[in-house]
């Protein structure tokens, strides 16, 4: 398995065309100042992070 994870091709990252504000995905579903992404990131955390008033977290770890 090892050999054939080797033979795959590594690249440079390319973001030519990404646009982060275009994925109007990170809504706040349940109205609580969280968007999706925030949610996620407080659910999966082994370590929560501090979270402000207005949602911006800060610390934790994953």
């Amino acid at each position: 398995m090892r050999d054939v994870l080797a033979q795959l091709p590594i690249a440079v990252e390319d973001r030519t065309g990404y646009q982060r504000e275009a994925f109007k995905h990170w809504v706040d579903a349940d109205k609580d100042g969280c968007n999706t992404r925030a949610e996620v990131h407080k659910a999966e955390a082994v370590i929560a992070p501090d979270q402000s008033q207005r949602c911006t977290l800060t610390g934790g770890q994953w």
